[in-house]
C-alpha cells in the first residue's frame, strides 16, 4: 500500500481499547501514536515527498518504539501500531531530508 493510503485507513481506524495512557514494555503507546502521526500527517501534506530533521529523527524514534511495543500486543492493537509501523518505515525509507 501507498503511504496515502495507509494513513487514510489509519485515520479512520479508532485508537485500541484499552491503550489510551498505556505504557507498553515501558513505552506510552498513546504518546508514540501522536508524535508518530503528527509527523506522518505532516509528510502526507507536503507534496515534495521532504520532511524537517526534527520530524525525521522522531519517526526514528518512534519506528524503535513501535519495535519494542509490537511484540507484546495483539489483535486490534497489533494491527493499528503495526500500520503506523509500516508508514514511520516508508517515511524513514523515501523522504528528503529538508
Amino acid at each position: 500500500m501507498v503511504i496515502t493510503e495507509l494513513w487514510m485507513e489509519h485515520s479512520q481506524a479508532q485508537f485500541p481499547a484499552g491503550y489510551g495512557g498505556k505504557d507498553v514494555n515501558e513505552i506510552c503507546v498513546t504518546s508514540l501514536c501522536t508524535n508518530a502521526s503528527g509527523c506522518i500527517s505532516s509528510y502526507i501534506k507536503n507534496s515534495q515527498k521532504s520532511i524537517d530533521i526534527e520530524r525525521y529523527q522522531i519517526l526514528q524514534k518512534s519506528q524503535k518504539d513501535l519495535e519494542n511495543v509490537l511484540p507484546f500486543i495483539e489483535g486490534d492493537a497489533f494491527e493499528y501500531f503495526s500500520r503506523l509501523n509500516e508508514m514511520c518505515n516508508i517515511i524513514i525509507v523515501e523522504a528528503s531530508i529538508a
